[in-house]
């Protein structure tokens, strides 16, 4: 059994950078990435509000906290708390990016205590942090420059696969993480459509 588009975090949520042009894609993603504030971020939000109402729109994201990004750190965390209830209100998953504020983010988690899955993407932490997330009920976003001891760690039930920053095609990054797992690729690409399920059932109760 070989990986589809539908296993592919990036192909099936395009990220819709919300005060750009929408995406022709029949699923996608939208959310205001910390790279892009624009001012106070509040028209963008304005703006998310609406579109999160949209069926077509699966998840919010990518939100998140970026310590290296020009948008001062109040903003970034305001705007978060706002996508973070967006999502906890439509029940849809959140695509989170994180740079440098891992334990904000953690503390974050357990003051909402989420209905929704938070997901971490691209993913590239060590092992500790690893355990660490997926302990509070994080899934992890892998993609081709995955740690090998970070996939063990969120294997078999908190892993999914995304093909962005990859030239890649998906079945070629299946079989580097199966490979590095030493699991038959069949195993890995049931499993990892079992965890997408997952988390479109969580969000559906």
């Amino acid at each position: 059994m070989l990986p589809t588009e539908e296993t592919d975090l990036r192909k099936v949520c395009v990220n819709w950078i919300i005060g750009k042009e929408k995406p022709d894609y029949k699923c996608l993603s939208a959310g205001i990435h910390p790279w892009f504030i624009e001012g106070t971020g509040k028209e963008q939000l304005a703006l998310l509000e609406e579109v999160a109402q949209n069926p077509e729109v699966r998840m919010i994201g990518e939100a998140g906290l970026d310590k290296s990004a020009a948008a001062p750190w109040i903003i970034q965390m305001e705007l978060l708390r706002a996508q973070i209830e967006l999502a906890e209100s439509f029940q849809k998953p959140l695509i989170l990016h994180c740079v440098k504020a891992w334990q904000e983010l953690i503390a974050l988690h357990k003051e909402y205590r989420p209905e929704s899955v938070w997901i971490v993407h691209g993913f590239r932490g060590k092992k500790e942090l690893a355990a660490q997330l997926i302990r509070q009920g994080f899934y992890l976003s892998f993609g081709e420059r995955f740690s090998a001891e970070s996939l063990c760690v969120a294997w078999p039930n908190r892993l999914l696969v995304e093909t962005d920053e990859s030239s890649l095609p998906l079945p070629a990054i299946y079989r580097q993480m199966a490979l590095s797992l030493q699991v038959p690729i069949e195993q890995f690409s049931f499993q990892v459509e079992q965890n997408v399920r997952n988390v479109r059932n969580k969000n559906l109760n």
